[in-house]
């Protein structure tokens, strides 16, 4: 009888524990860790089976699968640990490393100029920014392609170097539109860069004369800033703008007379630009073909 007990007994152990999922605990254990390793910074990529099999485990234990739930439990528990590990490891492999990579960083970065040295100070910006986050593992992203950037970096602020005295002065470019049926029609487009010792840059821009055989036009825009070149590139930082003038006329019939209207005035303005809506760039080699200096 005492036998007989004893294996009911154990038959309903048996029968407890095979009936039995994977536990709320155990569940939202994972979920915690995995969370606390995000924000910490871990990327998703070393996440990515962890999460898997919690999912995994999650959804077997919800359709009454409870040997695959167990399993995945098994699993989940496994990759979750391994993150926790790996995480581990890379802190202490990373937080010597980011210190003496970024200080190494600004030491080369401190020779640049202009533009190529806004460039590479925006970049370590990012990198402090997970630094103070202890994110070291996206630090170790962004100092690798800030070293490997660096040669181009050195590229670009020599030849900005060779170009800028050879912007100094005024540029000018010259449209003419005409129309093969209409010799009346000539409209004669104007655009004037000139480039001073100082950086500042005076841009203007305006058309005059008959653009088609029932549009004339006489306008003026005047742009006012500092350039700066990355590389081959010119960069115009307008903060002023003004419309000097504004005039549009159309061909029409008035009264049974074909007469040019002139449209309303626009109003003409001289404003000051914050917003960096004007700044605009031209590529030296545009400049050398399509302007006369």
């Amino acid at each position: 009888m005492k036998k007989l007990v004893i294996l009911f007994f154990c038959f309903t152990t048996f029968l407890f524990l095979i009936g039995c999922g994977v536990s709320k605990k155990t569940i939202d254990n994972a979920e915690q860790r995995i969370k606390k390793l995000q924000e910490k910074g871990v990327p998703d990529s070393s996440l990515s089976r962890a999460k898997v099999f919690l999912y995994q485990t999650v959804s077997a234990d919800e359709d009454g699968n409870i040997g695959l739930a167990r399993k995945s439990a098994d699993s989940m528990r496994f990759y979750v640990a391994k993150a926790e590990d790996q995480y581990k490891q890379d802190m202490a492999r990373l937080q010597p490393w980011v210190k003496s990579e970024r200080e190494g960083l600004i030491r080369e970065i401190s020779a640049f100029s202009g533009l190529q040295k806004k460039y590479a100070d925006s970049v370590v910006a990012v990198i402090d920014s997970f630094v103070t986050l202890n994110w070291l593992l996206q630090a170790e992203a962004y100092i690798t392609q800030l070293k490997d950037y660096l040669p181009q970096i050195k590229f670009n602020e020599e030849r900005a170097n060779e170009i800028k005295p050879r912007l100094i002065g005024t540029w000018t470019c010259t449209n003419v539109t005409k129309h093969k049926h209409d010799p009346s029609v000539k409209a004669i487009e104007k655009k004037v860069f000139t480039f001073n010792k100082d950086g500042s840059v005076k841009l203007v821009e305006k058309k005059n004369g008959k653009s088609t055989p029932y549009f004339k036009e006489d306008w003026e825009f005047r742009s006012f800033g500092k350039y700066d070149c990355k590389g081959d590139t010119i960069h115009l930082f307008i903060d002023r703008f003004k419309i000097a003038k504004h005039n549009f006329w159309d061909k029409k019939k008035v009264d049974g007379k074909v007469k040019w209207v002139k449209n309303p005035n626009e109003e003409t303005y001289d404003s000051t630009i914050t917003d960096n809506s004007q700044d605009r760039y031209i590529i030296f080699e545009d400049l050398r073909t399509d302007f006369v200096r």
